[in-house]
């Protein structure tokens, strides 16, 4: 009789890891698209549970309780303990497969943008060759090809810095530090507030993963860190963008005075109206604070809108 308090306890924690189960499949069926198969598993779970659960009530309701066999009781044990485990490794292939989802949009989104672009290239080139065709100035015909020169620089490097997925920025944020974090030897550590999609317009989107692309290869390149971070805070009043990391640092007036691109992000912080700080010192990390004003509701037409700097229309023949 001594074994059977082991035995209860054993029994206890079979039913405790079997409802854990079941509010872990519940969460995740909220979390896919496709919950027929976690249904199941939850149901079948869950009937284990309550046969574990009334099992364990028998025990101290009964009378006369039937004796617990310790061998059954550590065998249903190890089955719960494997359920759990197999749940909670199988739960990250969701977020795996939101994220392709997600991705497959980006491209399908990425490939408009860059067919619209393709169009008005060959549209502008059209125009050009009309111009010379009609005896236009070749003064006239030298600007608008380096019009267009200038607007196929900016798609580019909007292209290279991941500006281009449209109104999805945190979409956008993420695949970029997901590049970056590739040419690091180092994990780069992503939080972004929900709210900053309904918050930033195109424009301010579009510098902040400029701004971000600069300082993250800065830190690739520099810091020699072991761990970064990128996060993302939507306030009453601002958007607050902070790129970190822990690597060896630097005295800010000389790397200012020697460049590292700190120029160029605080350019385009100017740019919509931010405001850009660099927190340095040797052997304490980097931390590069953007705070942008926050624009409550921004609309997708505005969004579209401001696309449509990407690759403005600027050549005529007219």
């Amino acid at each position: 009789m001594a074994v059977e308090p082991f035995v209860l306890w054993v029994l206890i924690g079979t039913c405790v890891l079997h409802w854990c189960t079941v509010t872990i499949l519940i969460r995740r069926v909220r979390e896919t698209e496709k919950p027929f198969a976690w249904n199941l598993l939850g149901l079948a779970v869950s009937v284990l549970a309550m046969q574990q659960s009334y099992g364990l009530y028998i025990q101290y309701v009964d009378i006369a309780p039937p004796a617990l066999n310790v061998f059954e009781e550590i065998l249903g044990l190890l089955v719960a303990g494997l359920i759990l485990s197999g749940i909670v490794n199988l739960s990250p292939i969701l977020n795996i497969l939101k994220r392709n989802k997600e991705l497959l949009e980006v491209i399908d989104e990425r490939n408009v943008i860059i067919c619209q672009f393709h169009d008005r290239i060959f549209r502008n080139l059209r125009q050009v060759q009309m111009a010379l065709e009609v005896g236009k100035p070749t003064n006239f015909i030298i600007e608008q090809v380096a019009e267009m020169a200038k607007m196929m620089k900016v798609f580019l490097e909007d292209l290279k810095a991941g500006v281009l997925l449209g109104s999805k920025f945190e979409v956008a944020l993420k695949t970029l530090v997901d590049d970056m974090s590739k040419e690091g030897s180092f994990p780069i550590i992503i939080q972004v507030d929900p709210l900053v999609e309904d918050s930033i317009s195109y424009d301010q989107g579009a510098e902040l993963l400029h701004i971000l692309r600069e300082a993250l290869n800065n830190c690739i390149q520099y810091s020699q860190a072991k761990t970064g971070k990128v996060l993302v805070k939507v306030t009453e009043s601002q958007i607050m963008f902070e790129v970190s990391d822990n690597g060896k640092g630097f005295e800010c007036d000389l790397v200012a005075a020697q460049g590292h691109g700190l120029g160029n992000m605080a350019f385009r912080a100017k740019e919509i109206g931010a405001s850009l700080k660099v927190q340095s010192q040797p052997k304490k990390g980097t931390t590069i604070l953007v705070e942008v004003p926050r624009r409550v509701g921004v609309s997708e037409s505005q969004d579209a809108l401001s696309s449509d700097k990407a690759f403005p229309e600027k050549v005529s023949v007219g």
